[in-house]
């Protein structure tokens, strides 16, 4: 896997316990805005998210659209800064998952890209993640489905996004029983995959290994539910973060909580929705 040099920008710093002794873990993102080079990747490896270079391109052409920007803004980009920093923080923590625990993320490729109506959050778990203890032919107990809940804003305190996140982690479940988001969004995302032109399914799997977390009765494996919020660094206080309570979570044994803290976490969110993600478009 090739990562990105903007992902030198995290910087994972521990773990704070909370008043219950469950930890949390802190997660710092210092943007490099004095390196425009790499500000200007990271904005194209988001662009990317929700749409490809030939899809862009096509679309421009058949409204008669000449400015990538103004193309993106108007078709595709959601305009209420509320949609754009929650899809932004699930991409933050995602891209974390992704690239520095070797999570296969297929959400990441579907949730931005095939949106019904850009100014609205998909709906379903924000982030589904899979990483196998071997690979995809060979089933092992181990394997692991980790669920994710977001929240994410420049205003507001730590303790109130995290703690909505963990109280919302219990919308989502893998149980037959249950059948609530977590499983409908399984089956949501392998039939996307499955009926996507191969090529365009970059990551290497198969639908199929989606399946495979379908049947947790019959096939089991690990699972875990993870908590996270996306605030400024300003707001990220421990002392406050340790206030953030458990007790209620149905999934309090396999839960992971995430605090999330990025400097000017707005000014971030801004460059990577601007024309950054277009530069030099017609060469690349």
């Amino acid at each position: 896997m090739n990562i990105p040099e903007y992902m030198s920008s995290y910087a994972h710093f521990g773990s704070i316990q909370n008043i219950e002794k469950k930890d949390v873990e802190v997660i710092a993102v210092q943007a490099p805005f004095d390196n425009i080079e790499l500000i200007t990747d990271w904005a194209k490896s988001f662009r990317h998210k929700y749409i490809s270079d030939e899809d862009l391109l096509e679309g421009m052409e058949d409204i008669g659209e000449n400015e990538p920007i103004d193309f993106l803004k108007e078709m595709i980009y959601p305009a209420n800064k509320k949609f754009q920093s929650g899809d932004f923080g699930e991409i933050l923590v995602a891209e974390y998952l992704m690239y520095t625990e070797d999570f296969w993320i297929p959400t990441l490729s579907l949730r931005y890209s095939e949106k019904s109506n850009k100014e609205e959050s998909t709906k379903g778990s924000d982030i589904i993640a899979i990483r196998f203890d071997q690979d995809p032919a060979h089933e092992s107990a181990y394997d692991l489905l980790c669920i994710g809940e977001v929240k994410t804003g420049s205003t507001g305190t730590i303790r109130e996004r995290l703690q909505k996140a963990v109280n919302d982690s219990n919308k989502d479940s893998i149980q037959l029983l249950s059948a609530k988001r977590g499983s409908v969004g399984l089956n949501a995302v392998k039939l996307k995959i499955k009926h996507r032109v191969p090529l365009e399914n970059q990551d290497g799997y198969s639908y199929r290994a989606i399946a495979r977390f379908e049947n947790p009765i019959e096939r089991p494996y690990q699972t875990q539910y993870v908590a996270a919020a996306v605030v400024d660094q300003k707001r990220l206080n421990q002392t406050t973060v340790k206030k953030v309570v458990t007790k209620e979570s149905q999934h309090v044994d396999s839960l992971r909580m995430i605090a999330v803290g990025v400097s000017d976490i707005q000014k971030l969110i801004d460059a990577l929705y601007s024309e950054l993600g277009v530069c030099n478009l017609d060469n690349e």
